[in-house]
């Protein structure tokens, strides 16, 4: 399974060290809306699951992107 870390860096092109729980769309620059549709599509490939647009206007930080992800049985490291 893909790390979400890895995941996340090549969507928002930045090195993993650059990405912790604390990293938000709203102090990374490159994290904008279109990032964020790639990254919630990258998202449901990835650990084959469907997110509702609840779900996908909740994943604003690394955090709340785990915890969505916990709701649907997915643990993501």
């Amino acid at each position: 399974m893909t790390d979400l870390t890895d995941l996340l860096g090549d969507i928002l092109r930045l090195p993993a060290s650059q990405i912790s729980d604390a990293t938000t769309m709203a102090d990374t620059d490159s994290w904008d809306s279109l990032a964020h549709m790639d990254l919630m599509g990258a998202l449901e490939e990835t650990y084959e699951i469907t997110l509702s647009a609840d779900d996908m206007v909740e994943m604003t930080s690394v955090a709340a992107i785990r915890a969505v992800l916990a709701k649907h049985g997915v643990t993501a490291s």
